[in-house]
């Protein structure tokens, strides 16, 4: 299943964490080709990606880059997908500038404090009907 995807970019995210719908639902509204796919951590698909590419201990946003045929975590998922969809604001450049160990820092620190500012959902929240097509279970 995961060989039928190489050719995609996929963005792998918790399915129960309200903080990573919001930046899913922003992907997918600055993602005017609708190139990109995406993929619950929880799900068959992700749990197989997790696995087969060692990504244990990631439990937040994972990207994909089928162009560079790459895994990004942490602050430089974040900053490879907002490049992959050529938003270059306030945020891109903080993180273009930021040295990767500072911008992991802060990203690991939302992380793991997201659960306190927003309650996790109980389950995975359904996709839109515009997003249903590339969205792997």
């Amino acid at each position: 299943m995961l060989n039928s995807y190489r050719d995609k970019t996929i963005i792998f995210y918790d399915g129960h964490c309200p903080l990573c719908h919001y930046w899913i639902r922003y992907a997918i509204k600055k993602d005017v080709n609708n190139q990109l796919y995406f993929a619950p951590i929880q799900g068959d698909f992700g749990k197989d990606f997790i696995y087969k590419n060692n990504l244990f201990a990631f439990d937040t946003v994972i990207f994909y880059s089928s162009e560079k045929n790459e895994t990004f975590i942490y602050s430089k998922a974040i900053y490879e997908l907002i490049q992959y969809l050529k938003i270059y604001n306030v945020l891109y450049y903080l993180l273009k500038l930021t040295p990767n160990i500072l911008s992991n820092l802060v990203y690991r620190f939302i992380a793991k404090n997201r659960f306190i500012i927003y309650k996790p959902y109980d389950n995975c929240e359904l996709p839109s009907q515009e997003v249903i097509s590339r969205t792997i279970l």
